[in-house]
């Protein structure tokens, strides 16, 4: 049936508009959607949070990088690094050095050093990434739970609409669209708070997977550079 005949037919006016079901729902019907609306004001948070930190990260991560390449083979990077502190090579670049730094030159073969910097330099980038992925596991918990509640909410609404029909007597329109209305409304708002939320949770998992690709790719170049370096 038609959602917005059935709406005409609850009595016009104010009384079919859909600020006016929501505030005659009942009870639980006013709870679900007010989760689902904490839930989604939320999850549009961290996306502009995560979004907005992980390009300022791809910006100093690229302007290090330049840096990087133009110093000489062996030359110390700490003072580029400090000056991109939010950049994931810029932390990985300085667990490298110091771990070099702790290493005698005669510790062991060039294999030996390289393998140990490198597993360094993947620690740092490793807690750096799982500091940028920080709340972004709600996300996929939104996505995943919202549309569970808002079926909840509808299951509540159909239940009182068949009540209704049994405490009136009545099947008419006017009886069971206020109960399957409010139940569409919760319908809509799981789905709303839902489907960004999948979206934005794979649009920041693909970034920090990219993030940890040119991490690895910048420790190979840091280690070919500096301990290439040394063996020349």
């Amino acid at each position: 049936m038609d959602i917005a005949f059935m709406m005409l037919q609850l009595g016009g006016g104010a009384q079919g508009s859909i600020p006016s079901l929501i505030a005659h729902a009942s009870l639980f019907s006013k709870a679900v959607l007010l989760l689902l609306l904490g839930m989604s004001v939320y999850s549009w948070a961290v996306l502009w949070d995560r979004l907005r930190l992980y390009a300022a990260v791809s910006r100093q991560d690229q302007a290090f990088l330049t840096a990087f390449r133009s110093l000489a083979a062996g030359a110390d990077c700490r003072l580029i690094a400090a000056q991109h502190p939010q950049s994931l090579f810029a932390r990985a670049a300085l667990a490298g050095q110091a771990a070099l730094d702790k290493l005698p030159t005669d510790a062991g073969s060039a294999v030996t050093r390289y393998d140990l910097v490198q597993r360094a330099m993947d620690r740092a980038a490793n807690d750096e990434l799982g500091r940028l992925e920080m709340r972004v596991g709600f996300l996929g918990t939104t996505g995943s739970v919202a549309p569970f509640i808002g079926l909840m909410g509808t299951v509540w609404g159909v239940m009182a609409a068949f009540m209704n029909i049994g405490s009136q007597g009545s099947a008419s329109l006017a009886v069971v669209a206020p109960g399957i209305a409010e139940a569409l409304i919760a319908t809509i708002a799981g789905l709303a708070a839902a489907i960004p939320s999948v979206i934005g949770y794979n649009q920041c998992l693909g970034r920090l997977r990219d993030m940890g690709n040119h991490a690895g790719s910048f420790a190979s170049e840091f280690l070919d550079r500096r301990i290439g370096a040394q063996l020349k």
